[in-house]
């Protein structure tokens, strides 16, 4: 992660961008964990599979996207509080009018298997077959770091919400070449899972994180507020969408995944 860090601070500089404003934007920086099916990390969950709950938990309104064991995912490595045991059950549907839900299973947990698509959707058109075109295999962890991409916060006035600009929001197109080459080739690649971290979209002003607690009802601290995941699907069809899970963090403690706001972002 330092290492990481320290490329992207000479890259900026190369770029002759101010070094207050390098300071800011690295001081800004997350811990994240990256799961794909092709690196050789860990294995720390899996896309698809079967779709196993307790017997008491209600069915889920949406499609299983990821299940991801927790004793893997520590608070040092995502920055969150998450379960110290059992699976995290990420459920969407990619689709702007269509967003998702989290469940979780304590280990040992007694479970049964369930039907993977709701039947709620059987009738959509297109539905059946973008689900059953959802990755499938194991996830494997990448220890990362992550840097905000958006260059403006929102903050309470007394009109309501307001944008405001962060340091570096000038330098846009020198953020965007830094990602590029210290990461070579940008963002990470479609079909990703992140957890932790800062949001990630293809084109973005505010937070997206901000934004969903902001659409959740959210009155008071935007900062309570933090990224439980990020998917980038890798589906033909729904090329340039990413899908948010975000929660408070309070909430995240309680395990209160009930309480999980899930938003989309779609740039066909």
């Amino acid at each position: 992660m330092l290492d990481k860090l320290a490329q992207y601070r000479a890259e900026m500089l190369r770029q002759n961008v101010p070094s207050a404003v390098v300071e800011q934007w690295t001081d800004a920086a997350l811990p994240c964990a990256t799961l794909t099916t092709d690196g050789d990390g860990p294995v720390v969950g899996r896309y698809g599979g079967p779709l196993l709950l307790p017997p008491d938990a209600p069915d889920p309104e949406y499609p299983l996207v990821a299940s991801l064991n927790c004793a893997d995912l520590p608070e040092e490595v995502t920055g969150l509080p998450l379960p110290t045991d059992g699976r995290l059950l990420l459920f969407a549907f990619p689709d702007p009018d269509a967003y998702g839900e989290v469940m979780y299973v304590p280990e040992g947990a007694a479970v049964e298997e369930r039907a993977k698509i709701p039947s709620f959707y059987g009738e959509a058109p297109d539905y059946r077959e973008i689900v059953e075109a959802f990755p499938q295999g194991v996830l494997r962890l990448t220890t990362d770091v992550s840097l905000p991409l958006h260059g403006f916060r929102t903050k309470a006035t007394a009109h309501g919400w307001q944008g405001e600009d962060l340091p570096w929001e000038p330098y846009g197109s020198e953020i965007n070449a830094t990602v590029w080459n210290v990461d070579g080739g940008g963002s990470p690649h479609d079909g990703w899972v992140q957890v932790g971290g800062h949001a990630n979209e293809e084109s973005m002003d505010v937070n997206p994180v901000e934004s969903a607690a902001i659409q959740a009802g959210e009155t008071g601290n935007l900062g309570d507020w933090v990224l439980l995941a990020d998917w980038i699907p890798d589906i033909k069809g729904r090329e340039g969408l990413f899908l948010h899970w975000v929660i408070r963090r309070q909430d995240l403690v309680a395990r209160r995944f009930d309480r999980v706001c899930v938003t989309c972002f779609w740039n066909p």
